[in-house]
């Protein structure tokens, strides 16, 4: 009993620390003139190379396995691009455009997704509760981007592509690295993906010519971003998966974007209607819905 409570605890503490990961990175955009562009390649980059380098450290004939394996290699490169690249970059671009809080609310319609991809894959049409989540998902997002006004949104239509872009991208990160997982640590390769991604991104958008933070509440909230929002809440929530279960895991860290939505209100003094709260609470009992009976893994 007492391990279970313990595992409730950090999967809780995990969830928590995401969400104030998300209302970091919005602090960054409206306060200390910083974009996506640069705040995500960093982030991937730091937190892949101390992941790796803690791997390469404890055994480093261990530490480079995966990048090694050629029948496996595809996998890792497109968990690393369209996985995490893109679901980082874009989540956090939606936050830009909008806000933490709706950002990962609308992030956490990629089980609902999911269930698509699951229901094409077997040939099957959705249960009861797959098509009832299904609605739930459609009808929060929708709230959400109108607030019951449908000649108008209340959120720009580039915020919520982000988000939906978000979510795929989440997508592919719970099903494409199932093998990869099963014969690796998952933090380990999470950290040669983050690296890849990290890579992969910088060059593209030429990290090198922004300049960097030059005050310290700016470096703190980047430094939050990297090990409260990304190491510690992973290993956090890796502990909990370990004690509770991945499908049990997954439901507690859905107090992530209730996370962000406080840290951005009280913190941020980002102001939401009551109709955000009911888009809220619809996209998130979709999420339990949809886990009924199925493993969810979270996005990390």
């Amino acid at each position: 009993m007492k391990r279970e409570i313990f595992g409730l605890i950090l999967t809780l503490l995990g969830g928590i620390l995401w969400g104030f990961s998300g209302a970091c990175g919005q602090y960054l955009f409206t306060q200390k003139n910083v974009n996506a562009d640069f705040l995500v390649p960093y982030r991937l980059l730091v937190s892949g190379a101390l992941l790796v380098a803690f791997y390469l450290i404890k055994s480093p004939k261990r530490a480079v396995l995966p990048i090694k394996d050629i029948r496996l290699l595809p996998e890792l490169l497109i968990y690393s691009i369209i996985g995490l690249m893109m679901t980082q970059y874009t989540y956090f671009y939606a936050i830009y455009l909008s806000n933490a809080g709706i950002a990962t609310v609308i992030q956490y319609t990629a089980p609902a997704i999911i269930l698509i991809i699951v229901c094409f894959n077997e040939r099957r049409f959705a249960r009861l509760n797959e098509l009832i989540s299904l609605i739930l998902a459609t009808l929060g997002v929708v709230i959400l981007a109108t607030h019951g006004d449908f000649g108008k949104f209340v959120v720009s239509k580039e915020a919520l592509i982000f988000a939906f872009l978000s979510a795929i991208g989440a997508c592919f990160y719970n099903l494409v690295p199932k093998r990869l997982n099963k014969k690796y640590p998952v933090a380990l390769v999470l950290g040669w993906a983050m690296l890849f991604g990290g890579v992969v991104l910088g060059l593209y958008l030429r990290v090198w010519q922004f300049g960097f933070l030059s005050d310290f509440s700016g470096f703190l909230a980047f430094f939050s971003v990297i090990f409260f929002g990304t190491i510690l809440s992973f290993s956090f929530y890796m502990v909990g998966v370990k004690i509770l279960g991945a499908a049990r895991a997954s439901l507690v860290a859905c107090i992530e974007p209730v996370s962000a939505t406080i840290f951005a209100h009280f913190w941020l003094k980002t102001q939401f209607l009551f109709l955000d709260f009911v888009g809220f609470v619809l996209i998130i009992c979709c999420v339990f819905l949809s886990s009924k009976g199925q493993k969810i893994a979270k996005k990390g």
